[in-house]
């Protein structure tokens, strides 16, 4: 019977609050209203592209996005 924490040992820590990729470009929509106590959460509804390949996926053929282009151990990674 195989380790089931072998394989997630293999999967890259991202830290969020590393800098993003500077090829990573995303089209954000703002809206400002009057309720102050009112959160909103960051979820994923935002298409992003790499500068580079000017695709939804990067050089080494991952998806881009905003925690997967703060991964340093991609080959394509360049912080800001």
């Amino acid at each position: 019977m195989s380790d089931p924490n072998a394989e997630s040992s293999s999967l890259p820590v991202i830290d969020p609050k590393a800098p993003a990729c500077r090829f990573l470009r995303n089209k954000e929509m703002y809206v400002f209203n009057d309720v102050v106590d009112e959160t909103h959460g960051d979820h994923e509804a935002t298409n992003f592209w790499c500068l580079q390949t000017m695709k939804g996926f990067g050089p080494d053929d991952q998806i881009v996005g905003r925690l997967s282009c703060r991964d340093r151990s991609r080959e394509c990674y360049e912080p800001v």
